[in-house]
């Protein structure tokens, strides 16, 4: 062990939300065996609490060493809190392994890496701004962020775990262009796999919770394929790996060492703190579905990732998200999981759960955040197994998407009317009005009162449709009605505009309307 040192095992670093109210930071052996009494994880960026589940489920894979199977899995669950003799003996074995800072063997990271400068042969590590997603640098974009690379920035301890673990999992594809010593000269970084959709959740009234319902079957062939040598990161002895791969099983999925990092900790007389970094690119596995992420059905017949967009918020994909039917079931694993326990009754669970989404949104370069989300639904479990339910979804964001494209038309009409004739700036003015945002934006605290009621079927789509056609009239008015009504040609291409929209919305649940 280094002079140096940050047992992760021990130490606290991860913030917690206490069942009995509060907050506290407490290290891995601490967190599971008190998951039961804690609400959840919450850090401060939404990546990396959803990366850092990804580790904690890895974790309880292997100290539980499953579960192979429902009945492993249901055995658990009645336990009510996770088996602290396991937990214990597991981090005994393994300690050595969680050391941030440990000279041959530090958690997550390639000892000895060092990125070299090909004039001088010296040493060239970078600002750990770097391995950090949510922090602008080189020619990424300020819109979150005003750090800047001349700017050097010192994390704690606990700050740079947590950093070190959302990088591994949302770092950019890019050009690299370095060399190191391990590896030689690089062109390209790969990009991470929870980069390229919307990880889901199903989070539970305690951590415990959160983490059974999400702790997928494991073994030979669930939730893929795995070798007898799978294993989480930190149990793996090979530090050489690079480029596209297949894993070797669903904990070396869960834990992908997509970059090669290695900290570089300073101790003054106060505290430790971590300001570079050196990097090099790891592995990727893009050929390997994620289990956790929402799917849609192209044109053409394939499943793939949803991606977050900037301006469209996770619930607009919620029937992608809970959708399926006896042959074509492509939810997230944990929703098939948990619908299929309800339904067969394996254990009592609760009526309702919240489905947590997190995720990062990129420009067209693939390099530049544009956005990171973390958005809440609050779901009944019955959702996850009633068809009947499920086809009520469905016609509540069908009849969503209908206004929407209502609301649309109506603006482009009232702007066309507005503008010269054969004007080409009528699209641009269109949007310009953020008509459709303001309905999507008003509509989303409906949506989550429509859910809340979505077992009442009929009632609950009635009530549903007076909310979507009203809160189409008023983003309407208040996007266009005092800004392109100034005139009397102008307001009467308003009140035309108006009672088509009228028109339209009067027919909305109709087919053909």
């Amino acid at each position: 062990m280094s002079a140096v040192s940050f047992d992760l095992v021990e130490r606290p670093w991860v913030p917690c939300v206490v069942l009995a109210g509060g907050r506290r930071l407490l290290g891995l052996r601490d967190l599971l065996s008190q998951a039961h009494e804690l609400r959840g994880i919450e850090l401060q960026s939404p990546l990396a609490e959803a990366a850092l589940l990804r580790v904690l489920l890895a974790a309880v894979h292997r100290i539980v060493e499953g579960p192979r199977n429902t009945g492993e899995w249901k055995e658990l669950y009645q336990a009510g809190r996770l088996p602290a003799d396991r937990i214990d003996a597991y981090f005994e074995k393994w300690r050595h392994r969680f050391d941030l800072f440990s000279k041959d063997e530090p958690f997550y990271q390639t000892p000895g890496l060092r990125i070299i400068d090909t004039k001088s042969g010296n040493e060239s590590p970078i600002s750990i701004s770097t391995i950090m997603p949510e922090l602008a640098r080189g020619n990424r974009r300020t819109l979150f962020d005003h750090t800047i690379d001349s700017l050097r920035i010192s994390l704690s301890p606990a700050e740079a775990a947590q950093a070190l673990i959302a990088s591994q999992m949302y770092a950019f594809s890019g050009t690299y262009k370095k060399t190191t010593n391990h590896f030689g000269y690089q062109q390209n970084d790969l990009q991470a796999d929870m980069v390229g959709g919307i990880f889901c959740v199903l989070q539970g009234k305690s951590l415990f919770e959160t983490l059974l319902l999400n702790l997928l079957e494991y073994n030979d062939n669930q939730p893929f394929y795995s070798t007898k040598s799978d294993c989480p990161v930190w149990e793996r002895d090979d530090y050489d790996d690079f480029g596209k791969q297949t894993p070797k099983g669903y904990l070396r999925y869960l834990t992908c060492r997509c970059r090669h990092i290695l900290l570089i900790p300073q101790q003054n007389s106060t505290a430790i703190t971590v300001s570079l970094v050196h990097v090099a690119p790891g592995e990727a596995f893009p050929e390997v579905p994620n289990p956790a992420f929402i799917k849609d059905k192209t044109k053409d017949g394939r499943w793939v990732p949803v991606k977050l967009k900037s301006d469209r918020l996770a619930w607009r994909d919620s029937t992608s998200l809970f959708a399926f039917d006896k042959d074509d079931d492509h939810r997230p694993h944990a929703f098939r999981q948990v619908g299929e326990r309800a339904l067969r009754r394996i254990v009592p669970l609760p009526s309702r759960y919240d489905c947590c989404t997190y995720g990062l949104a990129l420009g067209d370069d693939q390099a530049n955040p544009l956005a990171w989300r973390k958005e809440t639904l609050n779901i009944p479990t019955a959702l996850l197994s009633d068809p009947d339910l499920i086809a009520c979804l469905r016609e509540a964001i069908e009849m969503s998407e209908k206004a929407n494209a209502i609301l649309k038309n109506a603006v482009r009409s009232h702007i066309s009317k507005c503008l010269p004739k054969d004007s080409k700036e009528v699209s641009e003015k269109a949007n310009a009005t953020g008509a459709s945002r303001l309905f999507w934006d008003r509509l989303e605290n409906h949506f989550s009162v429509y859910l809340l009621e979505i077992e009442k079927q009929d009632e609950a789509l009635a009530a549903w449709e007076q909310n979507v056609k009203r809160t189409a009239l008023e983003a309407f008015e208040t996007c266009l009605k005092q800004r392109y009504a100034d005139s009397a040609k102008m307001f009467r291409a308003w009140t035309e505009a108006y009672g088509q929209l009228n028109a339209k919305l009067a027919v909305l649940s109709k087919k053909g309307g």
